[in-house]
């Protein structure tokens, strides 16, 4: 008789091991305050650009005062930069707002006809990928990418004229979106832990140790950031169809066993107090629904080192990681700043 089943479909699922081994670089990374930001980018002069809720900051050099250099109408989500310098800076709501890189506004439509985008990138000036993530504005990514298997994400193209054209539909919840050296349009699967090629759907990489978030290129290949690591439960869990009906039927989503972006213990959350041990102390290696975990990919998308912080750490929920001034900078939601370590290009 099988105790347990296991599903043959399913890719096997890469571990923190070799040259991902566990490591405390994000724990140990010199961070600065940054409580509203959920988006980063690198300006055309070599300034990191982030967002404060709707504010859009200048940050010189790393030890710089942020200068407020534009204000969109509601919370910027993500931003991207044009060949030309310009920034697209996509909002909730699905509003857009482009600047010239002198941070004047441009004539651009404002309306995308998008609830939820999560990711850009600009193909041309005139031209600008959007990500729509197929959840529903206020629903709870993270649980619904985990336990529901609709695929409505899709990848659209939005034009200065006011165009807009679908070049990606039928994704599982889409994080991320990074145009490589060949011109592909690479779009990372939070739940899926895929990386695929947009406009073909073919799997370029798979099996990933996260729940993964935004890609983005560095010299040699590409920093790969992940909203936590994959949990065994909820592995196991999949195999569980009968309990894992009676979860969703019964309990909102806020609660289902899933990854989460706050790493602080819940008695809301009660398995998760399997993690305290002797004392109260949270071991490194304990169970934990929140991770911090950046993994550093070549040119192939294969993986060649990271930086984490681990249970007993604090800066999980990575959203985003980019290469600025020598450094990975990464933003952690789950400490609300941003976290410079030694370069992983």
């Amino acid at each position: 008789m099988k105790l347990f089943r296991r599903n043959q479909g399913t890719p096997p699922t890469m571990t923190l091991e070799g040259v991902l081994g566990p490591n405390n670089r994000l724990d140990r990374a010199e961070g600065r305050p940054a409580p509203g930001a959920r988006a980063m980018a690198v300006a055309s002069d070599g300034a990191l650009l982030i967002n404060d809720k709707e504010r859009l900051l200048r940050i010189s050099r790393w030890q710089d005062e942020a200068e407020v250099v534009a204000i969109a109408d509601t919370p910027i989500l993500t931003i991207a930069i044009a060949p030309s310098g310009a920034i697209a800076l996509v909002c909730e709501g699905g509003r857009l707002k482009v600047l010239t890189k002198g941070f004047t506004a441009t004539d651009w439509p404002d309306v995308t006809g998008l609830s939820a985008p999560v990711d850009a990138a600009f193909v041309t000036d005139d031209e600008v990928l959007v990500v729509e993530s197929g959840t529903g504005a206020g629903e709870d990514m993270l649980a619904r990418a985990t336990w529901e298997d609709a695929a409505k994400g899709s990848v659209v193209v939005l034009t200065r004229q006011g165009e807009r054209r679908v070049v990606a539909s039928g994704l599982h919840a889409p994080a991320g979106i990074c145009i490589d050296t060949q011109g592909r349009l690479l779009v990372t699967e939070m739940e899926r832990a895929t990386i695929r090629d947009a406009a073909s759907g073919a799997v370029l990489q798979s099996g990933l140790p996260g729940y993964l978030a935004r890609l983005r290129p560095m010299p040699g290949g590409y920093l790969l950031s992940c909203i936590a690591r994959r949990d065994p439960l909820i592995e196991f869990l999949k195999t569980e169809t009968a309990f894992v009906n009676e979860m969703k039927e019964t309990i909102k989503p806020i609660h289902w066993i899933a990854p989460r972006i706050d790493p602080n213990f819940s008695h809301d959350v009660p398995i998760e107090m399997g993690a305290t041990r002797l004392f109260g102390e949270v071991k490194a290696w304990a169970p934990s629904f929140s991770y911090g975990l950046v993994i550093a990919l070549d040119a192939n998308l294969r993986p060649i080192g990271s930086v984490q912080s681990r249970a007993n750490g604090s800066r999980h929920a990575i959203t985003e990681a980019l290469h600025w001034d020598g450094s990975t900078i990464a933003l952690s939601l789950a400490t609300g700043e941003l976290l410079r370590t030694e370069p992983l290009a």
